[in-house]
């Protein structure tokens, strides 16, 4: 895992070799100072019978100033390029993770979670990035300050050097344990993370449903769960952490103890000098410090290793609909021919033992207008989402123009579809930039012939900058009939072959309705329109309506031929009829 993770070092790779080697340069400098302060102190200052060898002191001090400048130089440019490289990592992962989600399809995303994925870009990779950088400096240093410490510790006292071989064990077994008993905690934390941004999420997307329904109450204790979820494991993870620090200071003071116990004895019984023991017991506590620094490291791995899958589960993850490359028809036209042969479909993460569409089998000619009816749930949305292959089909087959659907590369079929969803979506910007979403190199005057098709026109030109005025996020600074109206001309400027409104004229009244659809009769009249509706005023007019009951297709036909033999569309006319809801 760690080996795929790297290779996303890419161009900053000679960051990530230049920072060790400073490191090292760095530690050497730092391991060799007490060395110097050692020979200036007994050399020096013990020099000359006691009186002290000020030449050898000016010469010790001048080396001791040189050394400290390339440490500090070392330093400098050593953090400089760590960050370099952990940065530059941190970007080519973030960047590599986007695009992969951008081709997952929906069944994809349902099943990491908007949440999940949004967690894995970020705080996952932030947590790799952090670890990158600790790759770059304190793992190299660490072992570096170990390595040099233990040279000059052994070359100055092989006894008392003893003491280390049983307490730089001891320590890696105190680590090596509290990982073992911490290391699941990190990767349950992160899934608390994932349900933490879920509930911030939805809960912001949804904000004007929470607050006309007065369930603030119910949101704060639905996040206050989430959140004590999430405190309770990190809290978990960092007792366990914390015994780590009494633990390895348990160790650090009692070999510090040691050495001035046995070192004492031998200073005083002639087998050491006293600057020789000042320096072993700097060399001592770079000795452990390094092991402790090494521990910290472990414990940031252990982490990252939790994120780190998360990650490559993602960037390993084949998508459920495979991109046809290989499609010989690239960019060849297509007239908008449909059939559904034998179509049967399940949502992938769905619980549910039945199919939401069973054996639907139709035929729509290119260029005719056909309506899509039914009640809530009977699978409409689910079934013009397999034309442009949202989802594909769980069995059988779907056909653009004779060709099976699969067979097309996503970007020449989707190319040639228009499609105005459910939950209509605007981006922050202006009216001009969302709509140049369909046609990116239209103009204005393209772009108004859109919004007078849609009829748009009417309330943009009441906004004193026209298209230029700002959206917010989500268009929540628009109404939703005038964001549909957006929406509709959005794909009306793609010019496509198939267009699909999903429900997309909910909002509007039916005079402005009725202009729409007149405008698909007058100026889309070779585009193939599906609509699905709900209101019969909607559909009446269509050239084929196809009635959908229980995930199957109960009849198709006109109005009138509809009327006359169809139960369910009649059931549906008349309840219209009774509630008011039938115009015209």
């Amino acid at each position: 895992m760690f080996k795929q993770l790297m290779g996303y070092i890419g161009e900053y790779r000679k960051y990530f070799i230049l920072a060790p080697i400073l490191v090292v340069g760095e530690s050497i400098a730092e391991l060799i100072l007490p060395y110097l302060m050692g020979l200036l102190v007994s050399n020096g200052v013990g020099g000359n019978s006691g009186a002290g060898d000020v030449p050898y002191m000016y010469l010790m001090g001048g080396i001791m100033i040189v050394v400290a400048a390339l440490g500090i130089w070392d330093g400098i440019y050593a953090a400089k390029f760590s960050a370099k490289a952990s940065q530059g990592f941190g970007y080519n992962l973030r960047e590599a993770l986007f695009r992969k989600v951008q081709t997952f399809s929906f069944a994809d995303v349902d099943k990491f979670s908007t949440a999940s994925l949004v967690t894995r870009c970020t705080t996952d990779v932030k947590q790799l990035q952090q670890t990158a950088m600790e790759l770059t400096r304190v793992l190299i240093r660490a072992p570096s300050l170990l390595i040099v410490s233990l040279f000059f510790c052994f070359r100055m006292n092989l006894r008392l050097s003893v003491i280390f071989l049983i307490a730089i064990p001891t320590l890696l077994a105190v680590v090596l344990i509290i990982v073992h008993f911490t290391v699941f905690l990190f990767e349950v934390m992160q899934t608390k993370i994932d349900n933490l941004n879920a509930a911030v999420q939805e809960n912001l997307i949804a904000i004007r449903v929470v607050k006309s329904f007065v369930r603030m109450s119910h949101e704060k204790l639905k996040f206050k769960k989430a959140n004590d979820d999430l405190m309770k494991t990190s809290i978990m993870a960092t007792i366990r952490l914390s015994v780590m620090q009494p633990a390895t200071m348990m160790v650090l003071y009692g070999t510090t103890l040691a050495i001035y116990w046995f070192g004492g004895h031998m200073v005083g019984n002639g087998q050491m000098m006293d600057g020789q023991l000042l320096s072993f017991i700097t060399y001592v506590n770079q000795i452990l410090m390094s092991v402790m620094m090494f521990s910290m490291v472990l414990m940031g791995l252990t982490r990252a290793r939790a994120c780190g899958r998360r990650v490559t589960e993602v960037l390993n993850h084949v998508p459920g609909i495979q991109d046809n490359e290989d499609d010989k028809d690239d960019g060849a036209p297509i007239r908008g021919e449909i059939v559904f042969d034998h179509v049967s479909f399940k949502y992938p993460q769905s619980d549910r033992k039945g199919m939401v569409l069973d054996d639907v089998s139709f035929r729509v000619p290119a260029g005719s207008f056909v309506a899509i009816v039914g009640a809530t749930g009977e699978g409409k949305t689910s079934l013009v989402n397999l034309i442009p292959r949202f989802y594909d089909a769980t069995s059988g087959d779907v056909y653009v123009d004779g060709k099976n659907v699969r067979d097309y590369s996503l970007r020449h079929l989707r190319k040639h579809i228009g499609m105005v969803l459910q939950n209509n979506v605007l981006f922050t910007g202006t009216i001009r930039s969302n709509l140049q979403w369909g046609a990116p190199d239209a103009d204005d005057e393209t772009l108004l012939a859109a919004t007078k098709d849609s009829q748009a026109y009417e309330f943009i030109s009441r906004f004193p900058e026209g298209l230029d005025t700002q959206i917010e996020q989500g268009g929540v600074n628009v109404s939703g009939g005038q964001k549909q109206r957006l929406c509709i001309a959005r794909a009306m400027l793609k010019n496509p072959s198939i267009l699909i409104l999903d429900d997309s004229t909910s909002a509007v009244d039916s005079a402005t309705e009725g202009k729409i659809r007149e405008t698909f009769y007058n100026k889309y009249k070779d585009t193939t329109v599906l609509l699905v509706a709900q209101r019969i005023s909607s559909v009446q007019y269509a050239d084929q309506i196809i009635v959908l009951e229980h995930g199957t297709v109960e009849d198709m036909g006109t109005h009138d031929e509809l009327m006359e033999r169809c139960r369910v569309y009649q059931e549906i006319y008349a309840s219209q009829q009774e509630g008011g809801g039938l115009d015209g």
